[in-house]
C-alpha cells in the first residue's frame, strides 16, 4: 500500500541511516539562501525594478481572480484587451488568488520564493532517498541553490514556469517510490504551470521511462504520462488558447521559430531533414549580427561548469532537458539563447538530481570530493556571471545581490510610493512599465503608451531605457511633452521624479503611436 505523501518524509533507506549532525545545516541552508533570494526579487520590487511584463500582468490577473472575475489582460501593447489565459495558459494564479488579499503586489514574488525553497527541500529529500548521508545531501542542496538559473530567474519579475520547475524533484522522488498521489499532484502542477511546460513534462516522463526501463509498471505509467502531456499541450495551444484570444489568433509563441516551420511537426521535420541546421542552431548565432556571437557558447560553458558533466553519466536527464534546450537555442530571439531571465530555471532541479545520482555511482572515498568540487565550480560560475556575461539585456543591478548598487535606487523610493497612493483605486490608468506592478488595484490597467479609455496617466519624469519600453527614453519624453500641451489633459500631481496626468475628456487623438518593430 503506498505511503501518504509528506513534504517532510524521506525514504526508508534514508531513514535507516545514522542520524548524523546535519539536519540543522539543512535548515540553515534553506534560511540563508532564502534570505539571498529575497534580497534579489523583493528588493527589486521595492526599488521599482519589476515591470508590467510579466509581474504587472500576472498580478493584475491575480487581482481580478481574487475578485472572482475572469482575468482580462489589458497590459499587452500589441493586443486589444484579451483573456489572460490566451497569452499564457497557467492556472497557478487561480490557485493562489486568495493570497492577493494578504500580500497584494508582493503575492506572486512570495509564491515564487516559496516554490524555490520547496524545490530545495525536494532536492534534499531526493538525495536522501538515493541513500546520501546527511552531509552529502546538504552539499547537494547547497549546489542546487548555487546554480545560476535560480538567480537569473529571480532577477526578472515573476514567472509561472519557476513554480512548475520546482515540482520536478518531488515528482521524480515520488515516482521512484511509487507514491502515486504525490506523482499525480506534482505532475498536474507541472502541466498547469504554463502551456509549454507540458512539453517538459512529456520529456521528463520519457526520461523516467528510460531510467526505469526494466520496471514495467513505471515504464507504463511514464509513457501514459508523456502521452497525456502531449495531448494536453495540443488541446491547450491548438484549441483553448486561440478560443480565449480576442481575435482567435493561433498560438503566438511559435513566432519565435517561424524560420524553421509553422507548426511543431513542421519544425521537427525540418530539423530531421536538415541536421546541419540543427547543429548550427544549437551552437552559433543565426542572426548574422556579430553583436550576438558567443551567447550560445556561453550558455554551454556555464552549463558544463555548473555540473552539466553529470548529464553524460545520467543521460535521461539530458533527454528531460531537450525541450528546454530547443526552446532556448532554436529561437530566432537572442534574448532566449543565453543565461538571462527565467529561461534557464529548469536546469537547476534537473542538474541537481543528475549530480545526486552521479555521486552515488562514484566510489565512497571520492563522493564527497566530487560534490565539493561540483559545488565550488557552480558557485564560482554563478558569481562570475553576476558581474558580467555575454548574454544581452543583462542588468547587473537587478541580479547581483553582492553589489551595493543592487540595494540602491536613483529614485526616491519612499516618496514615489507615497505619490502612487494618490491615484484613485479602480480608476482606469495607463502607467509606465515599472510602475504598473504597484497599480494593479483596478480592472483597466494599460501599459504606456497605450491609453485607450484610461482616465489617468502615471509616468516618471526621467525614465530609463528599461522603464520606458516599448518607447525609447527620448520618445517617452517627447510624448510626455505632447500630452502636457493638450487642453483635455491636466496635471494632477507632479514632483521632481513623478507626474500624474488626468484626461478630463477621453479623445482618440491622445493615443500615442507605438514604434514600429
Amino acid at each position: 500500500m503506498p505511503r501518504p505523501v509528506s513534504l517532510f518524509s524521506v525514504s526508508p533507506a534514508a531513514q535507516s541511516q545514522p542520524r548524523l549532525a546535519g539536519q540543522p545545516t539543512q535548515w540553515a541552508l534553506h534560511l540563508g539562501f532564502g534570505v539571498i533570494f529575497a534580497a534579489i526579487s523583493l528588493v527589486n520590487h521595492y526599488n521599482f525594478r519589476t515591470y508590467a511584463l510579466d509581474l504587472g500582468m500576472a498580478s493584475h490577473a491575480l487581482r481580478e481572480l481574487s475578485q472572482l472575475r475572469a482575468p482580462l489582460t489589458t497590459l499587452l501593447t500589441d493586443s486589444a484587451p484579451t483573456s489572460f489565459f490566451s497569452a499564457h495558459f497557467t492556472l497557478i494564479p487561480v490557485l493562489v488568488a486568495p493570497l492577493y488579499w494578504l500580500f497584494g503586489s508582493w503575492t506572486l514574488l512570495l509564491v515564487q520564493l516559496g516554490a524555490i525553497l520547496l524545490g530545495g527541500r525536494g532536492v534534499w529529500v531526493f538525495a536522501r532517498g538515493q541513500g546520501a548521508p546527511l552531509p552529502e545531501a546538504n552539499l547537494i542542496l547547497a549546489y542546487f541553490y548555487s546554480i545560476w538559473g535560480i538567480y537569473s530567474a529571480l532577477s526578472f519579475d515573476y514567472h509561472d514556469n519557476v513554480v512548475g520547475a520546482m515540482m520536478l524533484p518531488w515528482l521524480l522522488h515520488w515516482f521512484r517510490e511509487r507514491r502515486w498521489a504525490g506523482v499525480a499532484l506534482t505532475y498536474g502542477l507541472l502541466l498547469i504551470s504554463k502551456e509549454n511546460m507540458a512539453l517538459l513534462a512529456a520529456a521528463v516522463a520519457l526520461g523516467a521511462a528510460w531510467q526505469y526501463r526494466r520496471q514495467r509498471q513505471l515504464v507504463l505509467v511514464a509513457l501514459l504520462g508523456a502521452l497525456g502531456a502531449v495531448v494536453y499541450f495540443g488541446l491547450v495551444t491548438k484549441w483553448l488558447m486561440p478560443a480565449l484570444d480576442y481575435a482567435h489568433r493561433p498560438f503566438q509563441q511559435l513566432i519565435r521559430y517561424q524560420h524553421l516551420g509553422t507548426s511543431l511537426p513542421a519544425i521537427a521535420g525540418q530539423l530531421v531533414l536538415h541536421p546541419q541546421q540543427l547543429v548550427q542552431s544549437l551552437l552559433v548565432n543565426i542572426t548574422g549580427d556579430p553583436a550576438y556571437d558567443y551567447i550560445k557558447l556561453e550558455m554551454w560553458g556555464v552549463l558544463l561548469l555548473s555540473g552539466g558533466v553529470a548529464l553524460v553519466w545520467r543521460p535521461w536527464y539530458l533527454l528531460m532537458l531537450v525541450p528546454v534546450l530547443a526552446q532556448k537555442l532554436l529561437a530566432n530571439d537572442y534574448g532566449l539563447w543565453g543565461i538571462n531571465g527565467q529561461y534557464s530555471i529548469e536546469f537547476a532541479p534537473l542538474l541537481a538530481l543528475a549530480v545526486a545520482e552521479t555521486s552515488r555511482q562514484r566510489p565512497p572515498a571520492t563522493r564527497r570530493r566530487y560534490l565539493v568540487i561540483t559545488l565550488v565550480l557552480a558557485a564560482l560560475t554563478t558569481i562570475g556571471t553576476l558581474y558580467g556575461r555575454q548574454s544581452k539585456w543583462y542588468n547587473r543591478e537587478n541580479t547581483n545581490f553582492l553589489s551595493r548598487r543592487h540595494y540602491r535606487s536613483p529614485l526616491n523610493v519612499a516618496a514615489l510610493h507615497t505619490a502612487l497612493a494618490r491615484i484613485p483605486a479602480e480608476a482606469a490608468l495607463s502607467a509606465q512599465s515599472n510602475l504598473a506592478p504597484w497599480l494593479t488595484d483596478r480592472s483597466k490597467l494599460y501599459h504606456f503608451p497605450v491609453l485607450r479609455d484610461a482616465r489617468y496617466i502615471a509616468l516618471l519624469r526621467h525614465p530609463t531605457k528599461e522603464t520606458s519600453w516599448p518607447l525609447s527614453v527620448e520618445e517617452q519624453m517627447q510624448q510626455l511633452a505632447r500630452l502636457r500641451t493638450r487642453p483635455t489633459i491636466r496635471v494632477v500631481y507632479e514632483d521632481a521624479q513623478f507626474i500624474l496626468l488626468e484626461r478630463t475628456t477621453i479623445q482618440a487623438a491622445d493615443e500615442v503611436p507605438l514604434p514600429r518593430k
